[in-house]
């Protein structure tokens, strides 16, 4: 336990975190946009009573 790594030392770069949030975060952004509108045209052409 004496060789114990720091736990906020970094093997990362900062900017390819950051890079890789972004992509990730706007395929999401994407994704629920698609998904929301094909939800709408489920909604519309079904009928739930």
């Amino acid at each position: 336990m004496a060789d114990q790594k720091p736990l906020f030392k970094a093997p990362y770069d900062i900017k390819d975190v950051s890079v890789l949030f972004f992509i990730v975060a706007f395929v999401l952004i994407i994704a629920a946009i698609f998904g929301n509108n094909l939800f709408g045209i489920f909604q519309d052409n079904i009928n739930f009573g």
